[in-house]
């Protein structure tokens, strides 16, 4: 009798296991997802603030190659710095980088408002010839870098895309020793 009621009763372990593998997978996955996503985005973060850092010293060679513009040598530092998510054929569509005026930091600053005149906290006319001039504040940002779930959830099914980005600041140093005009952005 009892040896009977092991046979009817051995289905039941499979069908358990296969019934507790299934979430229990998922769960894995969708840990990893989640991990890929942070990791992603702390890598932009720090890219984007190492960048900004170095637009800060109006160095215009990264790597022992020059650049002609800043916009280029944030451009391939966000690139270097990726893991291979930002490429050359997409890193235009994603990173950004703004002057701002010390006066205004909500506008980016463009050629078409040079030059540009504030007065400062001590009562003293200023007067900004240059987008990137000293003083002012440079922001690289990654905008709106699009990802794809694997693990289907509530909202965000298989194919259904969530954007995130990342961005620094930072403010522009006195200009390097013999140089007259900052170098174009």
């Amino acid at each position: 009798m009892t040896s009977r009621r092991k046979k009817r009763q051995g289905g039941n372990a499979t069908l358990e296991g296969a019934l507790t593998f299934l979430p229990f997978f998922a769960m894995i996955i969708g840990i990893i997802e989640f991990s890929m996503v942070l990791m992603i985005m702390g890598t932009f973060q720090e890219d984007a603030r190492n960048a900004a850092r170095y637009v800060t010293t109006y160095n215009m060679s990264y790597n022992g190659t020059s650049y002609s513009s800043q916009s280029d040598l944030v451009n391939q530092m966000m690139i270097d710095g990726s893991l291979g998510f930002l490429t050359s054929k997409n890193v235009a569509s994603y990173v950004q980088l703004n002057f701002y005026f010390p006066d205004d930091l909500t506008t980016p600053a463009t050629a078409a408002r040079l030059p540009h005149t504030w007065t400062d906290s001590k009562g003293q006319v200023q007067t900004i010839q240059w987008v990137n001039a000293p003083g002012n504040v440079a922001e690289v940002r990654v905008v709106a870098f699009p990802w794809n779930w694997m693990v289907p959830l509530p909202g965000f099914m298989p194919g259904k895309k969530i954007s995130f980005g990342a961005e620094a600041v930072d403010i522009l140093q006195g200009l390097p020793v013999g140089s007259t005009n900052p170098p174009n952005p």
